[in-house]
């Protein structure tokens, strides 16, 4: 059964982009080119909850079109910024900038996104308030070089997993704004909620996805601290190992209580969207899941051929 989201009219896209690049040309004129390209590279098939979630949570929350959209170019411009300074800190590249070009047009975007949000929160103390500890959450996880796990893998703690979220946290910015917009305070901390295990999720996706990559390059992964019975040195010295653990895990081990963590990060989830109500996210997290299970069983099959044809090769000689 496939599951599909609500998503964005395609006649939306360009002008919330123009948008965005008009803000950024507000903020210094050799900007808005270089930004919008940027953006664009992160459409909503890259990018779908950062597009799409103040119109998903508008149609729930009854706000107008034009302050889902005024929400949505404030959402792209700060998760912009947000992209950059993280390709920053990992010590990479994004479209091709230089690095002294990436920390000023990170800049930009964050000006952009402030005034935007300064226009639309005018007068609101309690968003701010908001948007300070989210932001702050940000910032602590982007200092960390790892998340600490303690225990088993399979029984990692769900508090010490939802740490991973943090990085995501400037995505609940203006996810709260646009319900303070509604006069709905009390469904913030169910959203918070929702966000934070859907973030966990994607964060192990992603995990399990770049885990060589990762590893060649000396950044932390959490599937490769799960193959490495919950630790992953970073250590040039050891990444041999780390690879082998990973190999060995996929080939002859059971990585099915990772997997285990996907699923209830997902559906937990999935089950706050619903509850809220914001039918847009509960569909995308469905979505999600048959994506993942259907990537899962491809990369448990291919691990497993593969050790198929490694023991046919030994048994020939």
């Amino acid at each position: 059964m496939v599951i599909d989201y609500l998503r964005l009219p395609a006649h939306e896209i360009e002008p919330l982009l123009a948008r965005c690049r008009d803000a950024l040309d507000q903020v210094s004129p050799s900007f808005g080119a270089v930004g919008s390209r940027l953006l664009e590279a992160h459409a909503p098939q890259q990018w779908p909850v950062e597009w799409h979630l103040p119109w998903w949570l508008a149609r729930e929350l009854g706000l107008p079109d034009g302050v889902w959209r005024e929400l949505t170019v404030c959402n792209l411009l700060g998760l912009g910024y947000v992209r950059l300074k993280d390709h920053l800190t990992e010590q990479t590249t994004a479209g091709g900038l230089s690095p002294g070009r990436q920390a000023v047009l990170a800049g930009a975007f964050y000006e952009a996104a402030l005034a935007g949000l300064s226009a639309v929160f005018a007068g609101m103390p309690a968003f701010w308030q908001r948007r300070g500890a989210f932001m702050a959450q940000w910032l602590a996880a982007l200092a960390e070089d790892a998340v600490p796990l303690h225990g088993p893998g399979d029984r990692w703690p769900e508090q010490d997993l939802l740490r991973l979220a943090a990085r995501g946290a400037p995505l609940k910015i203006t996810a709260a704004g646009a319900c303070l917009l509604a006069g709905r305070p009390e469904a913030i901390p169910s959203l918070e909620s929702a966000l934070d295990h859907l973030l966990t999720a994607q964060v192990l996706l992603d995990h399990l996805d770049d885990w060589r990559d990762d590893v060649q390059a000396g950044r932390f992964n959490v599937f490769v601290a799960y193959a490495a019975n919950g630790s992953q040195s970073l250590a040039s010295e050891d990444r041999a190992a780390a690879m082998r653990s990973v190999l060995a895990l996929l080939m002859t081990g059971d990585p099915a209580g990772y997997w285990g963590h996907v699923q209830r990060h997902a559906a937990r989830a999935r089950a706050l969207a619903a509850a809220l109500p914001c039918a847009g996210l509960a569909d995308f997290i469905a979505a999600l899941q048959i994506e993942a299970q259907a990537g899962y069983d491809a990369l448990s099959g291919a691990a497993r051929s593969q050790l198929a044809g490694a023991v046919a090769s030994v048994l020939q000689r």
